[in-house]
């Protein structure tokens, strides 16, 4: 697939370039490492979730003599093979995990969180908050993802965001 074909995303036609962030970075006293990552995307809600995240590649080089060289030798074949590949995978992926039922019932929704470590509170304010923002009651995956991460953003501390945001990670990562 060509970089600028179009893809199908639910129901409508979007460009890859719309999904697909090119994220790098260097120390500025080159003292650490530069880098690129590569990887499809479809959105990052505002609660700072990263949808749809397929493919991931990464380089880093730490700054030596040679590094500049390096990168550029290693990081040309990475690029053509984002550039080509698909994101069929990832696209599949929300779809699994939207269709992946997991609670029908009051007393699912708190087993299935309760059984992933979650808090009595914790399991409350993540049931709460997908009815309020989506509602309806957490049924899929998806829905659970959604309440979880939007439980994080509350959060006062990066520390405490990222330790939610990464069980959530967990938790769309186990669909399919």
């Amino acid at each position: 697939m060509k970089a600028s074909s179009p893809v199908s995303w639910e129901g409508k036609r979007v460009s890859v370039q719309e999904l697909s962030p090119l994220p790098d970075w260097n120390s500025e006293v080159g003292s650490k490492a530069l880098g690129i990552a590569s990887f499809y995307l479809r959105a990052v809600c505002m609660n700072r979730n990263i949808w749809g995240a397929q493919g991931f590649e990464e380089i880093s080089i730490r700054h030596s003599k040679f590094a500049a060289s390096r990168f550029a030798h290693e990081a040309a074949p990475a690029l053509e093979t984002f550039a080509t590949s698909s994101p069929a995978p990832f696209v599949d992926g929300i779809r699994a995990a939207r269709e992946a039922i997991v609670a029908r019932t009051d007393e699912d929704r708190h087993d299935f969180l309760r059984r992933r470590g979650f808090s009595r509170a914790d399991t409350a304010k993540v049931i709460a908050t997908v009815l309020s923002e989506e509602g309806r009651p957490a049924e899929s995956i998806f829905d659970f993802v959604q309440g979880i991460t939007a439980i994080a953003r509350t959060r006062p501390h990066q520390d405490l965001r990222l330790e939610l945001e990464g069980r959530a990670a967990r938790i769309l990562a186990g669909v399919g």
